[in-house]
C-alpha cells in the first residue's frame, strides 16, 4: 500500500500507475506463509442494484444467491476464535447494503463473537439510508466505490436503475462524515475509491483533490479483469521473468454464498474451488490447496499454477495509492491496518509443492 498526503499537480494518474506496477508485496524475498488468512471476503449476497461495466458480476455465469445466516455465523465464529484481527469483508459479487437490516444483524453477530476488524465495501447508493446502522459500532472501515467525478461518467461505468447516480453517492458520503463529526466519532474510517480506466482517467486528479479537501481518505486502483471474466487484460498475461508473485492469493480468502472457498478475490466465476466451508474449516482450506498456490507464486513457478491463476492478468493490480487529508489521520489509519499481524512461519521449511494440474 502506497500512502500519500494531499496530491500535487505532479501526481497525475499515469505517474501513479507506474508506481503501482512497480510496487508489490512480493518484490523482495521476504515471504511468510500465514496460518490463517489476514482477510476474509464473505459473499453475503449476490444481489446488486448496479450493472458496472468492469465488475465480474456483470459477466459471470455461476449461480447467485444469499448466504444463510448459519453459514455466515460459522465463518465469523471461526475467525473470532482463530484470528480476531482478521479483516472481515461481507461483500464480494454483490452490494451488501441491499441486504438491509439482515446485513447489520450479521455484522452485530460478528462483533459479539469477537471479530474486531469489520470492513464494509459498498457502491454508496444506500449509505445515506443506513447511516444509523453504519455508525452502530459494528463497522470499522467503510470503502465507498465511486469511480467517477462527473455524473455522466458514473452513469456510464456504474449504470443502475433508480439508484440516484453519483449525486446520491456523494450526498451519502457527506451525510455520513457529518454525522460522525456531530457524534464525535473517529470510526469507521471512511474511504472513497476510484478504479481507473479509459472512461474516467481524466477525472481522477479532480476526484482525489475534491475528497482531500473534504477530509476523506481517498484511494485509486488500476483496473482489474477478475481473472479474465472481464474482456481485455491479455497484455498482462505472463508466466515469464517479468511476472511477479501476486498479492491477492497471499492474504485473502473468499467464501461464496454457497460456502465454496475460491482461489482469490479475482476469481469471480469460481473457476477454482479449494473447498467448502460447510464440510471443512477455513483454516484447513487455507493451509491445504491454497497454501500450495501461494508457494508456487513465491517460488515463481507460474507455469505450474492452475489455469485460472496462470492466465490471470490481475497480478499487477493488488496495490492501491492512498491519499490522506492530514498526517494525524494517516497515522490512525496505518496503526489500525497494521493492528494484529497474524502468526506466521517461514515458507523455507515447507515441503516443496506438487505440480498442480
Amino acid at each position: 500500500m502506497k500512502v500519500k498526503t494531499k496530491p500535487t499537480k505532479e501526481n497525475t494518474y499515469r505517474k501513479m500507475l507506474k508506481e503501482i506496477v512497480q510496487e508489490n508485496p512480493f518484490s523482495t524475498d521476504d515471504y511468510f506463509q500465514t496460518l490463517f488468512p489476514p482477510q476474509v471476503v464473505i459473499e453475503t449476497t449476490c444481489a446488486c442494484n448496479q450493472h458496472c461495466t468492469y465488475c465480474g458480476r456483470s459477466y459471470m455465469e455461476r449461480s447467485k444467491g444469499n448466504m444463510t445466516r448459519a453459514t455466515f455465523g460459522k465463518i465469523v465464529h471461526e475467525i473470532a476464535l482463530e484470528s480476531p484481527l482478521t479483516d472481515v469483508l461481507p461483500a464480494f459479487m454483490g452490494e451488501a447494503l441491499t441486504y438491509g437490516d439482515e446485513l447489520f444483524a450479521r455484522l452485530a453477530m460478528a462483533r459479539r463473537l469477537g471479530c474486531q476488524k469489520i470492513v464494509l465495501n459498498t457502491n454508496g447508493t444506500l449509505v445515506e439510508k443506513y447511516i444509523s446502522q453504519i455508525l452502530a459500532g459494528n463497522v470499522d472501515r467503510i470503502i465507498i466505490s465511486c469511480d467517477a467525478h462527473k455524473p455522466e461518467t458514473h452513469q456510464k461505468v456504474r449504470p443502475g436503475e433508480k439508484t440516484g447516480g453519483l449525486e446520491v453517492v456523494y450526498r451519502g458520503v457527506h451525510a455520513l462524515t457529518a454525522a460522525m463529526k456531530q457524534r464525535g466519532l473517529d470510526k469507521p474510517f471512511v474511504e472513497v475509491g476510484f478504479t481507473v480506466f479509459d472512461e474516467n482517467e481524466q477525472e481522477v486528479d479532480d476526484f482525489v483533490a475534491y475528497w482531500q479537501d473534504h477530509g476523506v481518505i481517498t484511494k485509486t486502483h488500476p483496473k482489474g479483469y477478475h481473472a479474465g471474466v472481464i474482456p481485455g487484460g491479455e497484455f498482462r498475461r505472463s508466466v515469464g521473468p517479468d511476472r511477479i508473485p501476486c498479492g491477492w492469493v497471499r492474504d485473502t480468502a473468499v467464501v461464496l454464498w454457497n460456502g465454496n472457498v475460491v482461489l482469490c478475490p479475482c476469481d469471480a466465476e469460481a473457476k477454482y474451488v479449494a473447498g467448502n466451508i460447510e464440510t471443512q474449516s477455513l483454516r484447513e482450506i487455507w493451509n491445504g490447496p491454497l497454501k500450495w498456490i501461494r508457494e508456487l507464486h513465491h517460488r515463481r513457478r507460474f507455469a505450474d499454477l492452475p489455469e485460472v491463476c496462470r492466465k490471470c492478468p490481475d497480478w499487477q493490480s493488488r496495490t492501491s495509492n492512498v491519499f490522506f487529508p492530514d498526517e494525524a489521520r494517516k497515522k490512525q489509519y496505518i496503526d489500525y491496518v497494521q493492528l494484529g499481524k497474524p502468526v506466521v512461519h517461514s515458507s523455507s521449511t515447507a515441503t516443496p509443492p506438487p505440480k498442480v494440474d
